[in-house]
């Protein structure tokens, strides 16, 4: 599957090295291979002249190969927020909308297969129970997401949190 992104003229474009935006990040485990994931960045895919109002998008879709066979997938969304006015709740479960139902299941099939692992990160530098945004955050992990009959939530991190391997 690796390979097939690697050579796919579109998604061959939008691979990073790193899942950082704004001095936030998300970190792959030491034990993970370099050469069993890949990094992607659907912004890159989006904000193009193929998209005249392109749409939201998150930050980091991470495919990683598992232990025992199958896949993993991480999408993270990174936000380097100083105040609860740059928390908008819409915008960020649209973001994660936009990677599952549109990027992987409509124009990316090499990506729509059945996942062992699949988690949703929201990052921030925020501490998530604070009087003002904790309420938008409590929102926003209580939010569903389907993908292929299945439901997933989203989970909130402080900046580096370690992408482990799946089994």
């Amino acid at each position: 599957m690796l390979n097939k992104i690697e050579t796919d003229p579109e998604l061959s474009k939008i691979i990073v090295c790193e899942c950082c935006e704004n001095g936030v990040c998300v970190t792959i485990d030491k034990k993970i291979d370099r050469n069993d994931y890949i990094i992607l960045k659907p912004d890159n895919y989006y904000n193009t002249k193929n998209f005249a109002v392109p749409p939201p998008s998150a930050d980091c879709i991470i495919i990683r190969k598992c232990k025992d066979n199958g896949w993993g997938l991480t999408i993270a969304e990174l936000k380097n927020i100083q105040t609860s006015s740059n928390f908008e709740l819409e915008n960020l479960t649209e973001k994660f909308k936009t990677c599952l139902n549109d990027f992987i299941q409509n124009r990316f099939k090499i990506l729509n297969i059945e996942y062992k692992d699949i988690k949703l990160y929201f990052v921030s530098n925020i501490e998530i129970y604070k009087r003002d945004i904790g309420p938008k955050v409590d929102m926003l992990i209580n939010t569903r997401f389907k993908y292929r009959e299945k439901q997933y939530m989203i989970t909130p991190y402080m900046p580096n949190p370690m992408i482990k391997n799946c089994y």
